[in-house]
């Protein structure tokens, strides 16, 4: 039952919070201290009531999804928003041992999920440039002097747009009058791109996959421990 609870308050966390990030682009603060404190009125609520959680388990769970979403935010790989819903993540809900799972830490099981999910949008940018490829659009066009490697990541990273949605950032820039391709991290402050005819990256937090990974580990599980058991049963079929 306190797990129920403390999953369906870990869902709305990271379903408003990426809400606000694709409305605003922006999440105030007072959202995760908000959250925070009722994970940690839920821990002392299971103190009370005599449920004996696992504490050193609780703040191994912290402790690793604190230090990794802000390691990753020093890195300039995370936003703090990113780190910060991780941490409010293992607050809320510490552990989670339902479905399949590699491990009981919920926030961890959070990031793998997006992670690899992803990487599914890296591989459909992928088969889709390459089918345009193909069938013989110039997708290149005005980008020829680009080095192959150059083309093949911004294949894998996004797409020239026809006609630019919403949420997209721009992928080249103008170097000595040249377009050139652009792969520098995207800032938090840079506006989407509005031109038509350039190659583009879409601009989803990753708040958002974190929503979507938390709604894969809630129906199905640890996504990496499918695809090991997966690997595990293909070897013992070849063997």
């Amino acid at each position: 039952m306190l797990l129920d609870i403390r999953l369906i308050l870990c869902g709305v966390m990271l379903f408003a919070t990426a809400y606000f990030d694709l409305k605003s682009r922006e999440i105030d603060d007072k959202i995760w201290w908000g959250f925070g404190a009722l994970g940690l009125g839920l821990t002392a609520v299971e103190i009370l009531l005599g449920y004996s959680p696992d504490l050193l388990l609780y703040l191994a769970s912290t402790v690793l999804s604190g230090g990794l979403g802000f390691a990753f935010y020093y890195l300039g790989f995370y936003g703090g928003a990113d780190a910060k819903a991780l941490l409010c993540c293992a607050l809320l809900a510490p552990l989670f041992n339902r479905n399949l799972t590699l491990h009981p830490f919920t926030p961890l099981i959070i990031f793998v999920n997006s992670l690899i999910l992803t990487i599914i949008l890296v591989v459909y940018y992928g088969v889709n440039n390459l089918v345009h490829l193909l069938i013989g659009d110039r997708i290149f066009e005005g980008l020829e002097h680009e080095p192959l490697h150059r083309k093949i990541l911004a294949c894998l990273l996004g797409f020239r747009a026809k006609r630019v949605g919403s949420f997209y950032f721009s992928m080249e820039k103008k170097e000595d009058g040249r377009r050139r391709f652009d792969f520098s991290l995207l800032q938090v402050n840079e506006d989407f791109v509005t031109e038509d005819g350039i190659w583009v990256t879409p601009g989803i937090p990753l708040i958002v996959f974190m929503a979507a990974g938390f709604v894969v580990m809630v129906v199905f599980g640890d996504l990496l421990g499918y695809i090991l058991e997966g690997l595990v049963t293909l070897v013992k079929a070849v063997a």
